[in-house]
């Protein structure tokens, strides 16, 4: 069975705004901060794809290292051992993926396995990812703001978050331009959580619709920490109403997609949005 193009996805929904695409979070990771167990075990992985695609997952997101706050990088050797097997098992599923990684070399050995998108948190910085995407035209990639020293949110803050973000994000975008990645194969995710604090957080939520036109836009805040700080929430796993109200706002704002770790609760959300913004009961 051919693979869904989520690409094409992705630019139908443009035209014609359904909602955002949902993207499912899968951790191969023992230290995941959402607070699910891993997903490290192939069984298991497998079987949570299996749920998030039944609860309409339009993408997964599979990560072998964790990008919580403080995170340790791991190696190259660990993250490909904590991956393949479990790509191995999701070899049968009709779905799209993306793999969320640091490492040029780790996509490189994951195109097999059908992945169509490379979420790199560092902003395709390392070159390698220029490389591929060069080489692989119909591959997509997130290209996320996230300051090369995570400690500069104060410096952001200062300057004027928003306005910084886009700049940065700008410039990036131009870069990649140059080197021949054409804006509709990236989608710009502004990197909530990332070098930014609650009230940066939610000075890039208010700035969405001053994003650069053209392209798509991702937005991750599933159970991130500003959620818990202003709702008060110290549990991840509890945050799941604060994660729906962003996603809301996500839906007002016609970005492309949303990464969440609660697919089912995603969709409804947008499901029962789209019903009531268009009048129509599917």
């Amino acid at each position: 069975m051919p693979l869904p193009d989520i690409g094409e996805s992705i630019r139908r929904n443009q035209e014609q705004y359904k909602g955002p695409l949902i993207m499912g979070v899968i951790n191969v990771t023992p230290d995941s901060f959402s607070g699910l167990p891993s997903d490290a075990d192939p069984g298991a992985a497998y079987d949570r794809a299996r749920r998030l695609l039944d609860e309409g997952a339009d993408v997964l997101d599979i990560g072998a290292e964790s990008t919580r706050p403080g995170f340790l990088p791991v190696s190259y050797e660990a993250e490909k051992r904590r991956l393949l097997p479990v790509l191995d098992r999701m070899g049968t599923l009709a779905v799209p993926l993306s793999i969320d990684t640091r490492s040029p070399e780790i996509i490189r050995e994951c195109l097999p396995y059908g992945v169509q998108i490379i979420n790199d948190v560092g902003g395709l910085r390392n070159p390698g990812f220029t490389a591929l995407l060069s080489q692989n035209p119909l591959l997509l990639a997130v290209l996320m703001h996230s300051p090369e020293d995570p400690m500069l949110h104060a410096a952001y803050e200062a300057r004027g978050i928003a306005m910084t973000v886009q700049n940065d994000l700008k410039h990036r975008l131009a870069t990649l331009e140059q080197k021949g990645i054409s804006r509709n194969r990236l989608i710009v995710d502004p990197g909530l959580g990332f070098g930014k604090n609650t009230s940066g957080n939610i000075a890039l939520l208010h700035a969405l619709e001053e994003w650069s036109p053209g392209g798509p836009l991702l937005l991750g805040a599933s159970r991130k920490r500003f959620i818990g700080e202003i709702s008060g929430e110290r549990d991840p796993l509890e945050r799941e109403a604060g994660t729906i109200a962003v996603q809301i706002w996500a839906h007002l704002k016609k970005v492309s997609m949303i990464r969440t770790h609660d697919v089912r609760k995603a969709r409804q959300a947008r499901s029962v949005f789209q019903s009531i913004m268009t009048g129509e009961i599917p």
